[in-house]
């Protein structure tokens, strides 16, 4: 066969059901040939940026490596912001690039695509030749896998019509599931353990399985203490009565103030990076004991105690069996005094985060608990980026943290909306809600709107449309100056979405939310909904409500 058939069917035979791409003539061959001889599904995306995104929305949410494939030169420099994203994401992917002939140094679309690809932190992985197909694939996908991180494997348009024989690519991770049984560390651990008086567990995405949640829970109730998550780790210990929710900037008022009095943190599969702690205020003079199987990362973002390498379960059932051999008591943490806190708290949130607003206009938090009483509980959702996004953290609900997915790596707008259109690809028969702005959704949300009506997704999208770049409002309000800069005109967001072929629906009160949300109920499950929802710009104030004066 020839070298595109080989890499085509490499792709099928390493796992990939779904590619998302933009054909161009440096990767068509290999798109046609999956399609008609693997009978693989193409999902075309109207930008190449947004295939790469979507790539990574299926990846995050299946637990797989994605899969997107573009042409040489501005097919692969339309994928930059993308690669960012996906690397500051810690999300596996693998990019199939074209390659202007080497021979050809006028070729117009020549870029140099190793250096494009190292300025962007992805992986580099170059086809060596024809003879090498299946094992460069295999090393791409292998170390997608392995560095948790974009990989463009780079495919020379003058090999793909060359002969070859068929090898089939093989793959094999090595097992990484490790535990601690005995060393001065663990000793170190055990200790600070038995010496707290309020330990609270943070956990993060690492914590990816039900076997490791259940773990980590066991140890933090043989501890007794609160438990709460990264904003990756979203999901996570949903049904624990003392789960404080988010640690970090996107904390609630109790969950700031347990973990701000706090004198030990232990941080499973979580980077504790300056949001989670933070900006380092959560983590200031505490004892710290982070687990993570990778070495690399204990105290990469905040320094800590003691460090453990190992699986984040497995050494939470080491911790137990440990703490269990000492007779060590429990902390006594969680006590019916936190208990009635953490209830009363989420029994008064709504009419405490609520503001009125100007007419014409609705509250983020009361769109935010209405989204959550919409939608079933099994869903998946995104946010892209913007101070929108701090509203709905804390309010919307997920299963686990698969089911959450935050287009906010490189704080970039306009990325969650095809990583959300990857992302329902993945989810199967559950919804997918993505929260986004009007800034956002002008950049690359409208454009691909055709995709996912192409795709028939079950895709809720509201825009919380202020009609303003915010970030850029904050800075000039902050600083007295006229924020007219930011404002952007006046766009019904509905209207344009229905001429693509998606439900449209416009929300300028709470009735009319009512009826939106009575809407999401009863939705065409084949046809994206767009809720242009629009909101005040001066009453929303680095993602929370403020009173106007």
């Amino acid at each position: 066969m020839k070298v595109y058939e080989a890499i085509a069917r490499g792709l099928w035979d390493l796992g990939c059901t779904e590619l998302f791409g933009v054909v161009g003539d440096g990767c068509v061959y290999v798109i046609d040939s999956y399609r008609r001889d693997c009978n693989g599904h193409y999902v075309p995306a109207v930008h190449e940026g947004s295939a790469v995104l979507m790539a990574q929305g299926w990846a995050r949410v299946a637990g797989k490596v994605g899969v997107a494939a573009v042409t040489h030169g501005p097919g692969l420099t339309n994928t930059v912001t993308a690669l960012v994203e996906g690397v500051k994401a810690g999300t596996p992917m693998v990019l199939l690039a074209g390659d202007t002939p080497a021979t050809d140094r006028e070729h117009a679309q020549n870029v140099n695509q190793p250096a494009l690809v190292a300025a962007t932190g992805a992986g580099f992985e170059p086809l060596r030749g024809p003879e090498t197909v299946a094992e460069d694939l295999a090393r791409a996908f292998y170390r997608a896998n392995i560095e948790h991180r974009p990989i463009v494997f780079n495919v020379p348009v003058d090999f793909q019509w060359q002969d070859v024989e068929y090898q089939k690519p093989y793959l094999r991770l090595p097992e990484t599931r490790s535990v601690i049984a005995s060393s001065n560390d663990m000793d170190d651990a055990i200790g600070i353990i038995a010496s707290s008086h309020l330990p609270v567990v943070i956990a993060g995405r690492g914590v990816s399985d039900p076997e490791a949640e259940a773990a980590v829970l066991r140890f933090a109730r043989r501890i007794e203490a609160p438990v709460a998550t990264s904003l990756r780790g979203k999901g996570l210990f949903v049904d624990d009565p003392f789960h404080l929710g988010i640690s970090g900037t996107a904390s609630h008022e109790v969950a700031l103030d347990v973990i701000g009095r706090s004198d030990c943190l232990i941080v499973f599969g979580a980077s504790l990076n300056k949001y989670t702690s933070g900006e380092r205020g959560l983590t200031r003079d505490k004892r710290i004991i982070q687990i993570n199987p990778l070495a690399s990362e204990i105290g990469r973002c905040t320094p800590v105690t003691v460090g453990l390498v190992g699986d984040p379960g497995l050494t939470a059932d080491a911790m137990v069996k440990w703490l269990d051999e000492a007779e060590i008591p429990g902390s006594g943490a969680r006590n019916d005094d936190l208990l009635a806190e953490l209830k009363s708290y989420h029994e008064q949130a709504r009419t405490k985060l609520m503001h009125r607003t100007p007419a014409g206009t609705v509250d983020l938090y009361e769109l935010s608990f209405a989204l959550e009483e919409a939608l079933p509980k099994d869903r998946v959702f995104l946010t892209g980026s913007g101070r929108f996004m701090f509203a709905f953290w804390n309010v919307i609900s997920v299963p686990n943290p698969r089911s959450y997915v935050d287009g906010n790596g490189l704080s970039s707008i306009g990325v969650g909306e095809a990583t959300a259109m990857g992302a329902a690809k993945a989810a199967g028969d559950r919804p997918t809600l993505l929260v986004t702005g009007d800034g956002g959704f002008m950049l690359s949300g409208l454009s691909e709107l055709a995709t996912a009506v192409a795709e028939q997704l079950d895709l809720v999208i509201v825009v919380a449309n202020d009609g303003s770049y915010g970030a850029e409002h904050i800075a000039l309000s902050m600083h007295d100056m006229d924020p007219g800069l930011s404002l952007l005109p006046s766009r019904d967001f509905a209207r344009i979405a229905e001429a693509f072929g998606c439900q449209g629906l416009t929300v300028t009160s709470s009735a009319e939310l009512q009826t939106a949300m009575a809407a999401v109920a009863k939705r065409d499950r084949k046809r994206p909904l767009v809720i242009d929802v629009k909101i005040d710009a001066a009453s929303v104030y680095g993602g929370a409500a403020i009173a106007r004066p």
